[in-house]
């Protein structure tokens, strides 16, 4: 018989990290077991509570790391320059990073948003606070500039509802298109990206004229 090799301790932590990850994102909070994390890891539930002291710990630390991995993100699509060609490109390079290549590593992420959603929505609501106190002021700079530029017209929207209504339909997206076969969606990735892009565009209120100049640019 082949004896199972030992991890250590940090290691073994962070393994029983990412399966409660995978469980917590596939069932949601109320519905994931201890006995199934503990089982994916290959530890007993005993072991895994000298790691983490209760399901709520649990669900906290991986909590903690997905915002990490959202402060990160934030890092790499915050708003460099504050007018309407930074948030066009803006919201090209973030329907890339969910929808693109990359998207993988995203899915856990929004399907604990979701889970959380469906739930008691205490990590939704964390997320979108975060991300109103990181992005929205500068989205608002953004799009003043855009409209006295004469970029953007009409009624204006809300600044948290266009923040909220642009993330919900990344992580829609994220979810639905990841699985090829079963996305209800038309065109290839790259067809997805650009109508995304198009459809936020226009409900902000963008003229067709400054998308296609700021895609193209």
């Amino acid at each position: 018989m082949t004896k199972r090799t030992r991890l250590p301790a940090k290691d073994r932590k962070a393994l029983i990290l990412a399966n409660a990850r995978a469980i917590f994102a596939q069932n949601g909070y109320e519905a994931a077991r201890t006995q199934e994390i503990a089982k994916r890891s290959g530890v007993s539930e005993a072991l895994m509570y000298r790691h983490f002291p209760s399901k709520e710990a649990l669900y906290r630390a991986v909590l903690r790391e997905v915002i990490r991995e959202q402060d990160a993100s934030y890092e790499i699509l915050g708003l460099q320059e504050l007018n309407g060609r930074a948030l066009v490109r803006n919201l090209h390079a973030y329907f890339s990073l969910v929808i693109g290549p990359s998207q993988v590593r995203f899915k856990e992420g929004f399907r604990l948003l979701l889970a959380s959603l469906i739930g008691d929505a205490r990590f939704a609501t964390l997320v979108y606070r975060r991300a109103h106190r990181l992005m929205n002021h500068r989205l608002t700079a953004a799009l003043r500039q855009a409209r006295d530029a004469g970029e953007v017209v009409g009624r204006e929207i809300s600044v948290a509802n266009t923040s909220l209504f642009t993330e919900h339909v990344g992580t829609v997206l994220n979810v639905l298109a990841s699985n090829v076969e079963r996305s209800p969606y038309h065109g290839n990735t790259e067809d997805l990206i650009r109508d995304a892009v198009w459809f936020c565009c226009r409900g902000v209120g963008f003229t067709d004229e400054a998308i296609e100049r700021h895609l193209r640019d």
